[in-house]
């Protein structure tokens, strides 16, 4: 698959509906692909009514697939002008309750106390729950309050998105949303007069004029496909003539992009995800030599959410985790036995909405395993056998390929083994 980064910027105020309950209008602090995808078909029947082939390919045929749009509005103005990735932060990581946020940068506004992963301290923990309780209690004791010192704080959960440091990548900025929203206040209009309905007055949260998202579409190895793929975000994107979100009839959702596609991409993705994997396998067995004095030689790997995933079982009943044979049959598609087991889970599902843009209807609710999720297993698979291999080329293409439903826009996709799950100490 190739790879070609959006940088968006919102020239109006925008707002993004997370949720169509007849009460409530939650707003999402991300723009969704399903509301990318269908902005950008928008313009292309537009910019091309008589192109019927080229938008079947572009946005029927489901082989590019549009990304979520994350916030990339960091404070350091040089990190904030890189097309680097933008990550959403697992649901394994935590942070001082009292002073939350990232490290960087490092100066007398920010008065935060890092954030760190601890995906492996729960790793320890389950497993040396059974043959060393005391040791695997410890272990949990030891990140339960912030190390910062003076300050004894409880740690708690932390969500955002964050962006990595090119030239220093042990350096992590978390993106910054609320200090670029603000509140709206809108007044309900009778729809048989066309004039203020009296009792109704709401609140609406919009990201302000200059606020910037990223995201990387995936594209298939066929080059005109890639062409024209690219020809047309240019257009689009130069002219801005794209519009996301509600209140587009009074001057919202305005929005212009710049796409680029990289030439000098990696040479080989495949060895560096098997670095990746192994570095993570190797961390997990240091520290459940060095804290629990226990050698277990299955290889472990974990699964990370990078945006939301749709997942059925053979009865149309939406899943809400990855259990053993969920990863073996609907993910890997490994028909084989496998001694697969699932060591830890931090997961949640939320009701994904949306809007069909090019018939003017609302989509169908569906349910999906949460962005951030994260899910650990081990198997026992030996160094250098063939199952190993076909393991570890079976995770890479489920990383490239994504999974479940709706990959086109912008869902199912996985990252295995992320980096931060390496993050121990405070970044």
């Amino acid at each position: 698959m190739r790879q070609i980064s959006i940088q968006l910027t919102a020239e109006s105020p925008l707002a993004i509906r997370a949720d169509h309950a007849p009460h409530g209008a939650e707003v999402a602090n991300y723009i969704p692909g399903t509301a990318f995808v269908g902005a950008l078909a928008a313009v292309h029947r537009m910019l091309y009514p008589n192109e019927k082939e080229q938008f079947e390919r572009l946005f029927l045929h489901e082989s590019v697939q549009y990304p979520d749009l994350y916030p990339a509005m960091f404070k350091d103005k040089e990190l904030q002008g890189l097309p680097c990735p933008v990550y959403p932060v697992p649901k394994t990581a935590q942070s001082c309750k009292r002073h939350k946020g990232f490290l960087y940068p490092l100066d007398d506004e920010n008065d935060a106390h890092g954030v760190r992963d601890s995906l492996v301290d729960w790793a320890l923990f389950k497993l040396g729950e059974k043959n060393n309780p005391l040791n695997a209690l410890n272990v949990l004791k030891k990140c339960k309050n912030c190390p910062e010192p003076g300050c004894e704080v409880t740690m708690d959960h932390f969500s955002g998105y964050y962006r990595r440091n090119p030239s220093v990548p042990k350096q992590i900025y978390g993106a910054t949303i609320d200090e670029h929203t603000h509140l709206q206040t809108r007044t309900g209009i009778d729809r048989e007069s066309g004039t203020v309905q009296e009792g109704i007055l709401y609140n609406r949260r919009v990201f302000e004029e200059g606020m910037r998202f990223w995201g990387a579409i995936r594209v298939p190895n066929d080059e005109e496909l890639l062409s024209d793929l690219m020809e047309f975000l240019a257009e689009a994107g130069e002219q801005g003539l794209v519009r996301i979100g509600t209140g587009r009839t009074r001057g919202m959702g305005m929005a212009s992009f710049r796409a680029e596609h990289d030439e000098d991409e990696v040479r080989d993705p495949y060895t560096e995800f098997k670095k990746r994997l192994s570095l993570f396998n190797k961390l997990v067995h240091k520290q459940a030599k060095d804290e629990l004095e226990l050698e277990d030689p299955r290889y472990f790997f974990a699964l990370t959410l990078h945006s939301p995933l749709i997942l059925c079982d053979e009865f149309l009943r939406y899943r809400g985790t990855i259990d053993e044979q969920t990863l073996l049959k609907d993910l890997l598609h490994w028909e084989n036995g496998l001694e697969l087991e699932r060591i830890y889970q931090a997961a949640s599902v939320r009701r994904m909405t949306g809007w069909q843009e090019i018939w003017g209807t609302p989509r169908m609710n569906e349910y999906a395993i949460d962005t951030g999720s994260v899910f650990l297993f081990a198997c026992n698979v030996a160094e250098g056998s063939p199952e190993k291999e076909t393991l570890l080329s079976k995770l890479f293409e489920l990383e490239e390929r994504s999974a479940g439903a709706r990959c086109a826009e912008g869902f199912g996709r996985i990252c295995v083994s992320d980096q931060f799950h390496q993050e121990r100490t405070r970044r």
